[in-house]
């Protein structure tokens, strides 16, 4: 009987929660109507930072439940990093406008939620950065190097990056899934999210914004070069903003033996490239189309009888051309936050390319695509844009970016979907 009155009373609160958040019962009742499914007879807790919970710090209370359990993460701004790598913990937050998570990020393995499985919904994830350029990251990389078998020498290497917001990369994840689900993600530092497959695992971000401030983007996915198995990865309903870097996201590789399923559904990206290709890797093995090439109404006009589509009304506004007087506003609008929970400047959907200060000579070998694409043969692959063993699935559509939708037959594009 005590269970089942502290469940519904949860589910009270956190309407009434959710209600003040959003501004009407009609939203909170969709958002809380996830509490039941989540907890599926597992034992629920409260975090809230002043004292009347169960927990005051969301990892004390993922130290003290059991798996499958569920955290109802009540409003406040919880400054601490989050560990769940030997557990399924459910973190439902009762708004993300309130509820927030913050952390340091400059350290690979000291950020705000490293997470395996369970449910993730609800909540604003950022992570700080002390603001020193990253630019000369790639440079220390080479020199040290690491060998995947060794776990010492893959820690160290890891080490020399900053962190991401999110990291899914742990053996627990095996064969086990991970929701994240209504949250706005912000890095100041590495990738939004950082994902290492394992076989078995299913992984989905839905209706989620995932906003980059650094040199890094907004997504980064790979394979496991040990594992045995398929994995799957789907984006929905979410939107990908990079303010600085020139990936909005990175897919390596790492072999075929852990095959990935990609799907992208209705992903609004808007991203930057940049008129000076200095920032460009020279790795990037990406057999779609660059960012000259999609100013092209040649190009554009052969996607479109190939069934490739945007989701944007004209695909002659996929890339944006900007000038110099622009990116400096832009910049300085960039500057000029004092948070990460600051207003951010305006970024068009698409690609908006940009005019640079420096009249440097361009490198031939390095081409502009805003999707990085790595295999670690360094060969090209039978998958998406190139890839070994990731692949885009049919059931993609509706995203910003062509090589993110599935093609559609002509025949349907022509004259409306077949049965």
């Amino acid at each position: 009987m005590t269970g089942f009155r502290k469940t519904w009373i949860l589910f009270l609160v956190s309407l009434a929660c959710i209600a003040l958040a959003h501004g009407t019962a009609a939203h909170a009742a969709e958002d809380t109507i996830l509490l039941p499914e989540t907890v599926q007879e597992k034992h629920i807790y409260e975090v809230n930072p002043d004292g009347t919970g169960d927990f005051v710090a969301i990892q004390e209370g993922v130290d003290s439940v059991k798996s499958g359990d569920t955290l109802v993460i009540y409003p406040g701004v919880y400054k601490e990093n989050v560990v769940i790598e030997d557990k399924t913990v459910n973190l439902i937050g009762v708004s993300p406008e309130h509820c927030i998570l913050t952390a340091n990020s400059d350290n690979y393995h000291h950020i705000p939620l490293t997470v395996a499985a369970g449910r993730v919904y609800g909540l604003t994830i950022c992570g700080t950065g002390t603001g020193e350029s990253q630019d000369n990251i790639a440079d220390v990389v080479q020199e040290i190097g690491y060998n995947i078998f060794d776990l010492e020498s893959v820690y160290a290497w890891q080490d020399v990056f900053p962190g991401y917001v999110i990291h899914v990369d742990h053996d627990y994840g095996r064969d086990k899934t991970l929701s994240i689900e209504k949250c706005r993600i912000i890095s100041e530092n590495n990738y939004c999210i950082g994902i290492g497959c394992r076989s078995g695992m299913d992984i989905t971000i839905e209706d989620c914004e995932l906003i980059s401030k650094d040199v890094s983007g907004c997504l980064f996915i790979h394979n496991s070069p040990v594992d045995i198995g398929m994995a799957q990865v789907s984006v929905k309903n979410s939107s990908l903003k990079s303010y600085h870097s020139c990936y909005v996201m990175a897919i390596h590789s790492e072999g075929v033996s852990n095959p990935v399923d990609l799907t992208f559904q209705n992903v609004k990206v808007y991203a930057v490239a940049y008129e000076n290709n200095d920032c460009y890797s020279r790795n990037n093995i990406n057999t779609w189309y660059s960012v000259e090439q999609l100013e092209s109404p040649h190009v554009q006009a052969f996607l479109e009888t190939s069934g490739f589509t945007t989701s944007l009304q004209d695909s002659s506004q996929l890339v944006h051309r900007s000038t110099l007087e622009q990116h400096r506003k832009f910049n300085k609008a960039l500057e000029e936050q004092d948070s990460l929970l600051d207003e951010w400047p305006l970024l068009e959907e698409g690609i908006t390319y940009w005019e640079c200060e420096e009249d440097t000579p361009l490198n031939p070998q390095k081409k502009r695509y805003i999707i990085d694409i790595k295999n670690i043969d360094g060969t090209v692959g039978d998958g998406w844009s190139g890839l070994s063993g990731i692949y885009l699935t049919k059931d993609s559509y509706g995203s910003t970016l062509p090589e993110m939708n599935y093609p559609k037959p002509v025949a349907e594009l022509e004259y409306g979907e077949t049965e």
